[in-house]
């Protein structure tokens, strides 16, 4: 379904790719950390499943080449269907991954859960999906635009990576990843529907 439906406020007294930017800054907040939250994750999916550090690594490793993969897909849906609906799709995915990662009983299990369906299906949800129609809002004024929205990356690491280590070293690694996908399905889902658009001409500005 193309991103083309009216817009939540028809008359703003701002600009709304300020909204577009917001919703942007809060979906790189939680979505790019749900993938590096993994450093964390790491020692405790040692400790437990007692493989090598290389054999647990390689979760992540694998999620980044599925990421590779699904960059070139992720271009041609979001031409297709915006992200309105992308957005939301990838935070469903990569919570999944981080939900199901929870049922794991070999380490092996982390490689389809961790690596393919939580790092690397974030990358719809990180610079990469953004960069696809974050550009479209802004000919003034881009790259302030552009350098806020990412900044999300970075209030995110200072605000989630200590709750989510308390959360860990309280409720084990688990817990944590059922805390970070709830955060992402929950904040990333209904923001996106609701108020992200592809380009100022789906509200029928300019």
């Amino acid at each position: 379904m193309p991103d083309n439906a009216t817009p939540p406020h028809s008359r703003l007294p701002f600009f709304y790719g300020w909204i577009v930017i917001g919703v942007a800054f809060v979906t790189l907040a939680i979505g790019v950390n749900s993938r590096t939250a993994f450093s964390l994750l790491f020692p405790s999916i040692l400790d437990e499943f007692g493989e090598t550090r290389a054999m647990v690594a390689g979760v992540f490793s694998a999620g980044f080449a599925a990421s590779m993969l699904l960059g070139p897909v992720t271009g041609v849906l979001m031409d297709r269907y915006g992200p309105r609906w992308l957005m939301p799709i990838g935070a469903v995915i990569t919570g999944s991954g981080l939900m199901l990662a929870t049922l794991a009983t070999q380490a092996w299990h982390l490689y389809f859960t961790l690596g393919i369906l939580s790092v690397g299906f974030s990358t719809i949800v990180s610079y990469n999906g953004h960069a696809m129609f974050l550009p479209n809002w802004f000919a003034r004024k881009r790259g302030l635009a552009l350098g806020i929205a990412f900044a999300g990356v970075g209030v995110g690491a200072v605000v989630l990576l200590p709750f989510l280590q308390t959360v860990i070293t309280e409720g084990g690694w688990r817990q944590a990843c059922w805390t970070m996908a709830a955060m992402l399905i929950l904040t990333a889902v209904p923001l996106n529907i609701l108020l992200q658009r592809r380009r100022p001409e789906a509200l029928g500005l300019v």
